[in-house]
Parts: C-alpha cells; sequence; structure tokens
C-alpha cells in the first residue's frame, strides 16, 4: 500500500487562485493511495448532473471542472511519457441536479458547454438526457456532433426532423487504435432497460438487441478483424444484483471468448466494481462529481492481466497528487483556469450564489437514521417543515381550482428520489436549492379520502417496489470478510485520526478510494415521506402527492381499499391538480419559502 501525505503548508502557500466565491479548500493531510498505471488506463466519470462548479460546502468534492480539465492533461502527458494509454470515459446523465445545469432553457444550455471543455474518448447518453424532448434536442444537435465517431450509443435511438429513428450519437460502435499501444478497440454502448423517455426518443432493451440480426451480424464480423479490447461505455449499473450487464456479457463472451472486456457503467450514483471473469472487469464510478473513476490494464494481450481500480475524489489535493505537483502554480493550467473563469461567468449570469439563509446544521438522507427520528435527517425535516410550506393554487388557465374544505386533515407525500442530496451547514442559495431538488413536478390530490384508507397509503408504498431507485443501499460492513492481513492494516488507519467519507468495498476488496477515510454512516431510506397534518382523524382526508408518483399513490390506494372497487372508482373520479404551479411550489421552492421565513 502507497500512502502519502502532502504538507498543507506546502500548497497553501501557493493557493493564490481559487475561481469559486464561497468554495471551501480540501484538507491537505488527508491519507492517499497511489495509482498503479499500466498499458492502457482510463479516467472515468458518470452521472455528473451539472455539478460543474463543484460542492461549495464540502471540501472533499470541491475542485471545480477547470480543475478536472488541468488534470486530465497532466494526467495524459504522465502516461504518454511512460509510453502507455489514457482513454477518457463518460456515461452520461449530465443533466439535473444543479442549478447550473437546472435554471437555463433549455436545461442543460451552459452545463453542456462546460462539459464538451474535457476531451472525451467515448461519450454516451443516460436516462436524464431522454426525460424532455428539449433536453434530447440539445444533447443532439450540440453534444453529439462536438464529440463525433467518439459519442456512440448502440440501443437509444433519436427521433430526427425528418420523422426518421437515427442513433443518438455518431455510431452505434466504435472502432479505434490507440496511440501509444496500437491496441485495437472495439467499442460499444448500452442504456438499461429505460422506459420513461420522451417522444423524440426509443430506447430498445439489451435483451432484445442481442438477439438481433444486425447485432449479431456486427459482432460476428469484428471477430474477423484484429481486436484487442472490447470496451462497453454503458448508463447501467455494475452491480452483480443487476442482471442486464451480465445478459449481454453472455452473448460479447460467446463472439470474443478470450479478449479482454473493460465495462464503464452508471446510474445507480455508487463507487463500484465488478469481476464478470478472469478477463471482464466494470467499473462505476460514483455520482455528482464526487468521484473520477480510474482503470488501468496490463498484458491484455497475455493470460494474466494486471489491473487496478481506484476511485480519486474530485479535489485538488486528489488531483496535484496524481499528477506529482506540488503547489497549485505548477497544476493549473490555461485551458483549465479558462474554463473555471467561464463557471464563475455562468455562475453570476444565473445568480447562483444569491443567498436565501444560512443553514444552521446539516441534514443528511442516508448518514441520519430517519426511522429513529435524527434530529439530522433530512427527510424528518421535510416532514415536519418543508412540505407544510405547501398549499393549493392553480396557475394554468384550463385547470378548475381546488378549494378543499378547511375542515379536512391533510397528508402531503413525495418520494425520497426527489430529494437528491443532502443540505449542508452555511450558505443556502439558488444554487443549493436546486442541488437538493431539481425537479419541477406539479401536485395532485385525492380529495375526501376515508383517514382509515388515507393512513394506509406510505405504508403500502414503502413495503412495494422502488419507486425511484438512485442508490443502492450498502450498510453491512464487510470487515468480516477481508483477510487478517486487511483486517490490520484498516486497524492501523483508524489510529491516524482520519475523517469521514467514502469506504468502498468492492469485488477487489477495500482499497480502492484513494482516499482514506473513515466510513460514513448509512442508514435505510423509505420510498415516500409524507407530512400528515390533521384536525380530525375521524373525518376524511386529502392525500396531496408529486405528480410524478401517481401511478403508485393509485395502485397503494387500490391496495388499502382492501378490494372495494366502487370505493376506488370513486376516490379516483375525484382525482385532480391540487396545485399546478410548477414553478413556484416544486419541493426545491418550498425549502426556499421555509429559508426566507426562518433562516434569515
Amino acid at each position: 500500500m502507497h500512502l502519502y501525505f502532502l504538507s498543507a503548508a506546502t500548497v497553501f502557500l501557493f493557493y493564490t487562485i481559487w475561481s469559486q466565491p464561497k468554495s471551501r479548500l480540501p484538507h491537505f493531510d488527508e491519507t492517499l493511495r497511489d495509482l498503479s498505471l499500466g498499458d492502457i488506463n482510463f479516467l472515468h466519470t458518470t452521472d455528473t448532473h451539472g455539478w460543474y462548479l463543484g460542492h461549495i460546502n464540502q471540501r472533499q468534492y470541491s475542485a471545480d471542472w477547470g480543475d478536472f480539465l488541468s488534470f486530465t492533461t497532466h494526467f495524459r502527458e504522465i502516461c504518454h511519457a511512460r509510453d502507455s494509454d489514457l482513454l477518457l470515459i463518460d456515461t452520461g446523465d449530465r443533466h439535473d441536479g444543479n442549478g447550473l445545469s437546472d435554471l437555463t432553457t433549455p436545461n442543460g444550455l451552459y452545463s453542456s458547454d462546460v462539459f464538451m471543455e474535457q476531451d472525451y474518448d467515448i461519450v454516451t447518453v443516460g436516462n436524464h438526457e431522454l426525460y424532455l424532448a428539449a433536453v434530447s434536442e440539445l444533447e443532439y444537435n450540440t453534444v453529439v456532433p462536438r464529440y463525433g465517431d467518439r459519442f456512440i450509443s448502440t440501443n437509444v435511438e433519436y427521433l430526427n426532423d425528418e420523422g426518421e429513428y437515427v442513433v443518438f450519437g455518431n455510431g452505434r460502435y466504435r472502432y479505434f487504435t490507440t496511440e501509444a499501444k496500437k491496441y485495437n478497440v472495439f467499442a460499444l454502448s448500452f442504456m438499461f432497460d429505460f422506459k420513461g423517455g420522451n417522444e423524440k426518443v426509443r430506447v430498445t432493451p439489451i435483451d432484445t438487441i442481442i438477439k438481433e440480426d444486425w447485432f449479431l451480424d456486427l459482432l460476428e464480423t469484428y471477430t474477423k478483424k484484429s481486436v484487442d479490447l472490447v470496451l462497453v461505455a454503458g448508463h447501467v449499473p455494475v452491480s452483480h444484483s443487476w442482471q442486464e450487464l451480465y445478459v449481454l456479457h453472455g452473448v460479447l463472451r460467446r463472439f470474443f471468448p478470450n479478449t479482454p472486456v473493460q465495462y464503464f457503467g452508471g446510474h445507480s450514483h455508487i463507487r463500484d466494481f465488478t469481476l464478470l471473469d478472469d478477463k471482464a472487469f466494470a467499473l462505476q464510478s460514483g455520482r455528482y462529481c464526487e468521484t473520477v473513476g480510474f482503470m488501468s490494464l496490463r498484458n491484455i494481450k497475455g493470460d494474466n492481466i494486471t489491473i487496478d481500480r481506484k476511485y480519486i475524489d474530485f479535489n485538488l489535493q486528489s488531483f496535484l497528487h496524481h499528477t506529482k505537483r506540488a503547489t497549485i502554480e505548477q497544476f493549473n493550467t490555461d485551458e483549465g483556469l479558462l474554463v473555471s473563469e467561464k463557471l464563475t461567468n455562468y455562475s453570476n449570469k444565473l445568480k447562483l450564489s444569491e443567498s436565501f439563509g444560512v443553514v444552521p446544521q446539516n441534514y443528511y438522507m442516508t448518514g441520519a437514521d430517519y426511522y429513529s427520528n435524527d434530529s439530522n435527517s433530512l427527510l424528518r425535516f421535510f416532514e415536519t417543515d418543508i412540505l407544510q410550506e405547501l398549499e393549493p393554487k392553480i396557475c394554468h388557465e384550463n385547470m378548475d381550482p381546488i378549494r378543499p374544505p378547511p375542515s379536512n386533515s391533510r397528508i402531503v407525500l413525495i418520494n425520497t428520489g426527489s430529494i437528491r442530496y443532502d443540505l449542508y451547514k452555511g450558505d443556502f442559495n439558488r444554487n443549493s436549492q436546486f442541488i437538493v431538488s431539481p425537479f419541477k413536478n406539479k401536485w395532485r390530490v385525492l380529495q375526501n379520502v376515508p383517514a382509515r384508507i388515507a393512513i394506509r397509503i406510505q405504508e403500502i408504498l414503502n413495503k412495494g417496489p422502488y419507486i425511484l431507485e438512485d442508490g443502492i443501499d450498502s450498510t453491512i460492513d464487510l470487515d468480516e470478510l477481508l483477510s487478517p492481513y486487511q483486517r490490520e492494516i484498516n486497524s492501523r488507519m483508524l489510529t491516524l485520526k482520519l475523517r469521514y467519507g467514502q469506504r468502498t468495498t468492492d469485488d477487489l476488496g477495500n482499497d480502492g478510494d484513494d482516499t482514506i477515510h473513515r466510513p460514513l454512516p448509512q442508514f435505510a431510506v423509505p420510498n415516500v415521506i409524507q407530512s400528515f397534518e390533521y384536525t380530525d382523524q375521524q373525518q376524511p382526508v386529502d392525500v396531496v402527492f408529486y405528480d410524478f408518483i401517481e401511478g403508485y399513490v393509485l395502485w397503494a390506494l387500490q391496495k388499502a381499499c382492501d378490494g372495494d372497487n366502487l370505493l376506488y372508482y370513486s376516490l379516483v373520479q375525484q382525482l385532480t391538480f391540487y396545485n399546478d404551479c410548477e414553478q413556484e411550489y416544486n419541493v426545491g421552492e418550498l425549502l426556499k419559502k421555509y429559508s426566507l421565513k426562518h433562516w434569515q
């Protein structure tokens, strides 16, 4: 294990250029693991969701996209100096989740411009590029041309202006030769079985694609060419529990039985690495510009491939260390500084630093126990305070105004997937608002629901299927599975007074994080939360909910009616809008309203 301590004084004296206002510096005394370069190396991003300004209130993820550009520039030079290759991969979900992305029309106008400053070798699409037609159009007309044949998609199509479905990219695959080692790479890209796209896109499931003649013919064609590596860059989780990747791998192995296969995944917002066989590897690199994934392969033409994977924390200490730069002045590049300046200009245009108050404490999604009423639970805070900011209101002329009986109790339900990130102590501004919840949904209401029915809906939903699976629960401490040597190393690490941070256990063990941290606590999160504001529990209840989960709520309502279809249909007939002012009363706006009242 290679450990590294960077002197805080060494760096801080030279830390004279920092473009993003109010950003916090990383801790420069963190303990780092080195990367092991191979013959071919990869840097991977996924699920960035527009976080190119960096995490202003979190030291360990405080680098911005300009810093990332400087990092990849230097890292590419290091690889080339060692006569090894470096490929940059992005596997989608660049929209929704940050003010930089979500405050423009169309969504992503500025953030896409920033993203495209990075010179990727393979780019593909995520599901958040497919929800809205305007976003898909922006991606197809702007990002796809920027990357040319490097933007690929094997199973996603786009309806062009001529009414024809075409590949969402410049090809279904890419075949190319690397610069240093002259490896021949056959690259594919797949989206998981996504059914929520807009009218201009369509996704063909992997288990359908692998049976189609054109795909089988493609694989057959490339078995007759020189292929040193099959590369799959997909918006698909690499977890063993997600079967789509394994279905695909089975088919690839029929055609390429001995060729190394390198997968890059996404979507579930976690750090993960899995071994599919002794020559097939899969890396997934977190979310929200918290992680740069690193992967290296050595001896890919031999029988024994040597591999390394690391999850690099998105901050300047990690970036400086891995590029062997001692000072920020040595690290910065002109191109990186220009991108940081562009970010600042966009931030100012969008007024992202406009403050709505000061958050008095940290609130966590999974880092605090919702079920034990932890005062640091963001979900409990939303239940007890934020959802009560909702008021009935109609903004669109074609909607009938709703006047719920004032004596009715009210339940307000949201899916926890609509809350995207923790809320940190400090300045709460326009950007923070979109970080916590970026979605612009309307509110629906089932009026006059019998109380005995209404109070069962949350319980039924929380026992049902996932409504929005953004992550995979990993609350189990897997230290018991480690060797005595690894446990001894972990024990020694704890004596270093480590700070809390991500600690990942994957198929290669628990040494993948480049920064050695004490593990963050992880608690279970329900499907939905609710604010129950009652006047008389014996009287009818109005059940209010985000329109995104309407189908789930109606399913739970039917279950709660216990087979009384007459009652169910009579309640559904009263389904209407409670508040259709999606710009003024979405969850992020409710948080803003609370802040202006209580955090000034």
